[in-house]
């Protein structure tokens, strides 16, 4: 992780990083799944097969889940799409409070879909739906990712806003200011 420095060493950050690569490694999991279906229906249908029609429905939902699993690692190895270009075009002194803007304001949206996922899901829960594909699966688990997914993410973002430190510095990979 790059955590500031004065942030590394906390006990519950050390959790949340753990938890972040694990919901990482399991969207990377998800990811070659999909692959390895694809690979079969192809095997099947070029064999005179028709393969599996739930095999797209889990690759429909997998998408979903990947995105939403990888979201918080990423957020924390600072690979989001941010406003990071604008922060890096300030003057320096002006880059610090710049980028604990952004983050604050990364982290409250994310709160703000959290709230709203988690009040979507214990609906969908509470009425029964179903998401009917070539299998019901229970549109609350669908919608039960997001809730945890964007509070870690909320939870990264505050972690750059509150930071002791904030250099501003750029990536040393691709050149674009650092929160």
């Amino acid at each position: 992780m790059n955590a500031p420095a004065a942030l590394r060493g906390l006990r519950g950050l050390r959790g949340l990083d753990r938890l972040c690569a694990a919901f990482a490694a399991l969207a990377g999991a998800w990811l070659v799944a999909i692959a390895a279906t694809v690979v079969f229906q192809a095997t099947a249908r070029s064999l005179g097969f028709s393969g599996s029609p739930h095999l797209f429905a889990f690759a429909e939902y997998g998408l979903f889940y990947i995105a939403m699993l990888a979201s918080p690692w990423l957020a924390a190895e600072r690979g989001h799409v941010a406003v990071e270009l604008a922060v890096a075009a300030l003057p320096p002194r002006a880059r610090p409070a710049a980028s604990r803007a952004a983050a604050a304001l990364a982290a409250a949206v994310c709160l703000v879909f959290a709230w709203f996922a988690g009040d979507a899901a214990i609906a969908a829960w509470a009425r029964g739906d179903v998401d009917m594909r070539s299998f019901d699966m229970p549109r609350w688990l669908l919608l039960g990712a997001m809730p945890p997914c964007f509070a870690l993410m909320a939870a990264q973002f505050a972690r750059f806003a509150l930071a002791p430190e904030t250099s501003g510095a750029p990536r040393a990979a691709d050149g674009a200011a650092r929160l």
